[in-house]
């Protein structure tokens, strides 16, 4: 590689994002699966060269989000079942309460419907124990609830999971994360999101959160949606000493076709990404190829 060049686009630069339901009948634009249909689309991304997954689960709900930290839970079933069916694949889940409580808010509500911070951070430390318990290398604090990520390693590490790495979502309030939450028939109550970045805020102070993010702890940072980050992924490159993994969700894969999805994380990653996450990874690895240029063609 040229000295100052970027990191090719390869099958290793991607991260699979895996959307698993106790059904797959979901319908809708996003692929979702079931726990019998997990082995063969791990099998399928590992023979295509992909060496991550990104898990997204969803179960049954309450008030609480109890589901979420569960020994039985539908997330906790997958990642079980991933690592028995190859156990090298690196697992990245993800750590919020959406999914499960019944309000489809990333964090839970005390009186008058306000976020109870203190509450949600000891449901993620739940959640993350558990999730790492079934064999998560990877826990992700999606919630950006202050605090969310120091109580999770504390957690992890009186847990002895102090090998597990923690890589937080950095959130850029956004409509392209419709497919997903259609997919997994999450409904959130409010239009409200107190604690993801607003799309009109300056690249400054989304650089800031990042990085208070890992004086808090991350080992790495996901930023989403990639689509509409890159002057915080090129921001975070320059003064962060992690891994920063752009989020291509699901509102950029079902838009834009395979060629400019390819040509995206080209860009990405000449910014700075290490890896992308995307729902797209399984077809772009599939058509990738080992001699394939940094920018497909077709």
């Amino acid at each position: 590689m040229l000295k100052g060049s970027p990191p090719k686009l390869s099958a290793e630069r991607l991260v699979m994002v895996v959307l698993v339901r106790e059904d797959s009948s979901a319908g809708g634009s996003m692929p979702t699966y079931s726990l019998d249909q997990l082995p063969r689309v791990t099998a399928r991304a590992h023979t295509a060269g992909i060496t991550a997954l990104k898990v997204f689960a969803t179960d049954r709900r309450d008030v609480s989000g109890t589901r979420a930290a569960a020994h039985d839970s539908v997330m906790t079933r997958a990642i079980r079942v991933i690592k028995s069916t190859q156990p090298s694949m690196e697992v990245m889940t993800e750590t919020c309460l959406c999914a499960y409580a019944s309000t489809g808010e990333c964090h839970l509500t005390g009186r008058a419907g306000m976020p109870d911070q203190a509450a949600t951070n000891a449901a993620l430390a739940r959640q993350a124990v558990t999730q790492a318990r079934a064999g998560a290398d990877v826990i992700g604090p999606a919630a950006m609830v202050p605090g969310s990520i120091a109580t999770c390693r504390n957690a992890l590490d009186a847990a002895g999971f102090d090998q597990v790495r923690i890589m937080p979502h950095l959130i850029v309030s956004s409509r392209l994360y419709g497919g997903y939450r259609a997919a997994m028939d999450i409904r959130p109550q409010s239009t409200r999101r107190p604690f993801q970045l607003p799309v009109t805020g300056s690249t400054a102070t989304a650089v800031e959160r990042g990085l208070m993010m890992v004086t808090e702890g991350a080992d790495s940072l996901l930023i989403e949606p990639a689509l509409f980050s890159t002057d915080i992924l090129s921001g975070l490159h320059a003064k962060a000493d992690v891994p920063l993994l752009p989020f291509s969700v699901s509102g950029e894969c079902i838009t834009l076709p395979p060629s400019l999805l390819a040509e995206e994380y080209a860009m990405l990653l000449r910014a700075g990404a290490s890896r992308v996450v995307s729902h797209a990874a399984l077809t772009l690895a599939t058509t990738l190829g080992d001699a394939s240029p940094t920018v497909p063609t077709s």
